[in-house]
């Protein structure tokens, strides 16, 4: 299990403290509808959400046929570049205060497996970095989660495709202690007119045991729709939804003066 660097924080960020709205008129209608039963969006499609129109989808969730819980959510981003989202990636995860600017409610404590601040580059800054936090999904319990940063090419993302619209965070999830990763996301901040929007997606079930020759024996076995069924019910999905607009608004609300004030040349 990887180290974590948690600092004491040395930063005013009290101007950047404020309450966080409750989801969307729109979101809440998804959440409303439920789970719905397809079609389909596998993970091996994930490349599409660099189409114009993207997969098609908005807001909402997805149990597809095998099992998995696909969560989608959209957020419009005014003022925000997709440069101010690869800083922000790379510099809040060191500090619990940071990383509560977020989501002042659901977000509890971070920490990070290297401190990358010396960095010029800002994605070089969180890729191959492991965060660890404890976070509330819209639920009273907290989650112990350790979110492991990828290269979107390992992810099926042409990086030059990537680089063409904005950005693309994506990693793999699991429990913090475990060797079990337990879902995939991506979030594609593209440029827009007004500044950018963010495409979410998050594949929950997507199981990997991270051992050597072990886990490329039972992986396969861990993968199956009743495991899948039993270890995510249909409002983990929702939850998640519902986490993940409120925090993605409210760091757009904050995020361009945040980063005039502490951001990278």
């Amino acid at each position: 299990m990887s180290r974590s660097i948690s600092l004491p924080e040395t930063l005013d960020l009290s101007a950047f403290r404020r309450p966080i709205a409750g989801a969307s008129a729109r979101v809440e209608a998804a959440i409303a509808r439920g789970v719905q039963a397809g079609p389909d969006v596998p993970f091996a499609g994930a490349s599409r959400l660099l189409e114009p129109g993207g997969d098609g989808l908005t807001d909402g969730v997805v149990r597809n046929s095998d099992g998995m819980l696909v969560v989608a959510c959209l957020t419009d981003l005014p003022g925000n570049s997709p440069s101010m989202w690869d800083w922000w990636f790379g510099w809040h995860g060191i500090s619990s205060e940071r990383y509560r600017l977020w989501h002042p409610e659901d977000h509890v404590w971070s920490g990070v497996s290297e401190d990358r601040r010396g960095v010029a580059d800002l994605r070089e800054r969180y890729v191959g970095l492991d965060s660890h936090v404890d976070e509330r999904i819209a639920s009273p319990e907290v989650l112990k989660l350790t979110i492991s940063f990828r290269r979107p090419a390992s992810f099926g993302l042409d990086q030059a495709a990537v680089d063409r619209v904005g950005t693309a965070i994506c990693a793999r999830v699991g429990f913090r202690g475990t060797p079990l990763n337990t879902g995939r996301l991506i979030h594609l901040i593209r440029r827009t007119d007004h500044g950018s929007e963010m495409l979410s997606r998050f594949w929950l079930g997507d199981l990997e045991l991270a051992m050597p020759l072990v886990g490329m024996v039972l992986s396969p076995l861990l993968n199956t729709r009743q495991r899948r069924l039993r270890l995510l019910p249909d409002q983990t999905g929702l939850n998640l939804l519902r986490h993940c607009a409120m925090e993605m608004n409210h760091l757009a609300s904050i995020l361009p003066s945040l980063h005039q004030r502490f951001g990278s040349p």
